[in-house]
């Protein structure tokens, strides 16, 4: 038999979760109390989630549950201790994001389903064979795809794909996002988003207001709504389309989910017979649109990159049905847990203990148990009639179970207390129960000891205990200040230095057509490490860039390592082997040992430190493990957001694509100014905090910790801009910051 598309729901609580079964879903994904991307939802405990998975297995249902939250070094094991009773109760499968969260599952669970997050933005081929090598059985790639990148990993790489079809979208490649983080201290990537991208701003570009007055909920993205596109998308050969919505209540998910279920069903039976078949009612539509929907629906990025009809732009207002018509919803999937359908017999014989037959219909596996009570007394006055037992016995409230049919036979005089037979009727229905769970079940075994970073990372530590620095740029101007900047520090002779160990130009630099090679030639001679840094995200068609116009430049023999924020270079370059050392970015997120060790595992020589963590974190980690070899950022602007989406396509500017100015700038209600880097080679854009980041008073506490190993990130600096900032971190004395506004980011207290 064809193995059919999954549709999976959301659930955020139990009235979600059944409604979510009976409106048709053939899994649903919940979050529990702790380590889920939504800690605002209700949520469910202990517990109601171990109901949640029996429930789904009784009514074939599978079950999912999120730990897709980056996981501080303390939390791991936690973690693992909180999995546990749900993957004994045979929990189906776990998303997540966290590498190390990764690699302890897979070490503690080597049987339970490990889905990949949207969290970690895996965006082509690449990325996705490297987790399914390394054990990964399901993806969720990033929402920005389109239908031909997903078809095209779905071709190449034999891994299950789960694609977002409904619901709510962000900006912001999911994962690649700090603006709630950096604003507000409610990180995305620990479930507190705060949602600052659906607040109103105005888009200015060289000099001028480009958006008109009315149109300044620029990064609100309308709600994702694929239904018409089903043929193409089961198709395309996707396993599983998801649903959003574990925020939601349960009237959305039984009314998108029945809605999914209807169209997806009419699409197998229609195939092949009519082409022109498959049709949407407009009923249909209009109900999708009564359910929580932020001002209206769009069929995302399937088939198209972006552009303002994504976009909400005037104000956003949920539109929801009437009471009436939720109700009607309600009433359909939602007040009461279904039932599964018995049959039943029970024999009463004076003298014999009372025996009760269940069996399940032979759509449920047709099992069966037989239980024997207490012995049956002969009656002293009235004796038990056939009713009397059917209505007691037939008492199946507070179960999954309805009998459909229940036959009682009655020898003799008999008598049974009412509590009897409330017992029998109660084991039975429980054994009835483990006998249909039993397949899922799984024997509870030893973990095994968490010893695999602890063996890493207490090595003794061979690193020099003197300060370094590695500096990015990303323009011209930038690498021109640095060669200058080295120059004249040669010159002067003077004590103070920058000790410049490494320099990263980001590969964008290299389409210019300033000439580098002189430039690089002499940073070389001075004995500088040369490196390059690749985009955080990286697609196809960015990949095809790089293959066209990086590799083969006589440039590249300068550089010894390159800089990677994502999973799809690391894949690539041990495909291609460039031969260069491989380091990971700040996106490539390191949040505690065992995700170190995972990156290490992948080739990576070091690690970035994550703008989450603070200095408490820091040093805890250096003292755990002496060999972590992690640098540092002390100063850069720091990037709020990677977007597939363009501000200057979404208020109608396109006209200024390719030919203008790079940066564009973002003003919120209070004012402040985000500038918004345009990356026309991808057509995609970086947004920036409004003020740079600096730990410039802090590196003497830094030292102190044990961490020597800095950086420094330009990105939309002047020449003038960085050359200030490279004078000011060289001098030892009275050091000042180079900005007037700058901030300290998490440094001081982190991120709950």
């Amino acid at each position: 038999m064809e193995r059919q598309v999954e549709l999976l729901a959301p659930a955020g609580n139990l009235q979600c979760f059944f409604a979510a079964v009976h409106a048709g879903a053939d899994a649903v994904y919940v979050g529990g109390d702790r380590f889920g991307a939504r800690a605002y939802a209700d949520n469910f405990n202990k517990e109601e989630l171990l109901e949640a998975i029996n429930y789904g297995h009784l009514f074939h249902k599978k079950v999912y549950l999120t730990c897709n939250t980056l996981l501080k070094e303390e939390e791991l094991l936690q973690a693992v201790d909180y999995i546990r009773p749900f993957y004994e109760a045979g929990l189906d499968g776990v998303i997540v994001q966290d590498f190390g969260a990764l690699a302890l599952f897979k070490k503690h669970f080597p049987d339970l389903e490990l889905h990949a997050s949207t969290q970690m933005t895996i965006t082509g081929k690449e990325g996705a064979l490297l987790l399914k090598q390394y054990g990964v059985c399901r993806i969720v790639p990033a929402r920005e795809l389109s239908l031909e990148e997903i078809k095209e990993i779905k071709d190449q790489v034999d891994i299950e794909l789960e694609v977002f079809i409904h619901g709510a979208m962000c900006y912001s490649y999911s994962g690649q996002c700090l603006f709630s983080s950096m604003l507000g201290g409610r990180s995305g990537n620990r479930g507190r988003c705060a949602g600052p991208c659906r607040l109103p701003y105005d888009a200015f570009y060289q000099g001028k207001q480009v958006n008109k007055q009315r149109e300044q909920y620029l990064l609100s993205l309308k709600d994702l709504c694929a239904i018409s596109l089903l043929p193409k998308l089961i198709e395309a050969g996707i396993d599983s389309f998801k649903i959003e919505g574990r925020m939601k209540s349960a009237e959305y998910v039984a009314g998108v989910t029945s809605i999914y279920r209807k169209y997806i069903d009419a699409y197998y039976q229609e195939r092949g017979k009519n082409e022109n078949s498959f049709r949407i009612e407009k009923e249909d539509i209009s109900l999708l649109k009564k359910l929580y929907v932020r001002s209206d629906l769009e069929t995302g990025y399937f088939e198209k990159h972006h552009g303002p009809s994504m976009v909400t732009l005037g104000k956003p207002g949920y539109q929801t049905g009437s009471k009436e018509e939720l109700e009607n919803v309600a009433a359909s999937f939602v007040k009461e847990p279904g039932k599964l359908f018995i049959e039943g017999r029970i024999l009463l014989k004076e003298g014999q203990p009372v025996e009760l037959f269940l069996k399940t219909e032979e759509k449920d596996g047709g099992k069966s148990v037989l239980w024997k009570g207490a012995t049956v007394q002969t009656a002293a006055n009235k004796p038990m009639d056939e009713a009397m037992v059917r209505k007691q016995v037939g008492k199946t409230g507070g179960t999954p179970f309805a009998f459909r049919n229940l036959e009682v036979f009655i020898e003799g005089s008999c008598f049974l207390s009412v509590k009897e037979l409330n017992d029998i009727r109660r084991q039975a229905l429980d054994a009835l129960s483990k006998e249909l769970l039993s397949p899922f079940m799984r024997t509870g075994k030893e973990a095994p000891k968490h010893t695999g970073t602890e063996t890493l990372f207490k090595q003794k530590k061979e690193v020099p205990l003197s300060e370094t620095y590695h500096i990015l740029v990303s323009e011209y101007e930038q690498l021109t200040a640095v060669a200058d900047f080295l120059q004249a520090q040669e010159a002067d002779g003077g004590k103070e230095r920058l000790p410049i160990e490494k320099i990263s130009l980001a590969s964008e630099l290299f389409q210019s057509k300033k000439a580098l090679l002189s430039i690089l030639k002499g940073l070389k001679e001075r004995g500088i490490e040369l490196s390059m840094a690749f985009p955080r995200v990286v697609r196809k068609n960015t990949l095809k860039n790089l293959e066209t116009h990086l590799w083969n430049r006589t440039e590249m023999a300068l550089f010894s390592s390159f800089l990677t924020g994502n999973l799809e270079l690391i894949q690539y370059f041990k495909e291609n082997a460039l031969n260069k050392s491989l380091y990971g970015d700040y996106s490539l997120y390191c949040f505690n040992g065992e995700a170190y060790e995972f990156l290490r595992e992948q080739g990576l020589l070091g690690v970035c430190m994550p703008y989450e963590w603070s200095r408490h974190e820091m040093a805890a980690m250096l003292k755990a493990y002496p060999a972590f070899l992690g640098e540092c950022i002390v100063y850069s602007y720091i990037p709020l957001m990677e977007s597939a989406g363009c501000i200057l396509k979404t208020t109608g500017n396109g006209s200024y694509c390719g030919g203008g100015e790079k940066i564009a700038y973002l003003s919120d209600r209070y004012k402040k100014k985000f500038p918004v880097l345009i990356h026309c080679d991808r057509c995609e854009n970086t947004i920036y905090n409004s003020v740079p980041y600096s730990l410039l008073k802090e590196l003497d506490a830094l030292k102190e910790m044990g961490i020597f190993r800095f950086r420094m990130d330009f990105t939309i600096e002047t020449k003038e801009q960085t050359l200030k900032c490279l004078q000011e971190f060289r001098r030892r004395e009275k050091r000042q910051q180079p900005f007037s506004e700058f901030t300290k980011g998490h440094f001081g207290k982190g991120v709950e």
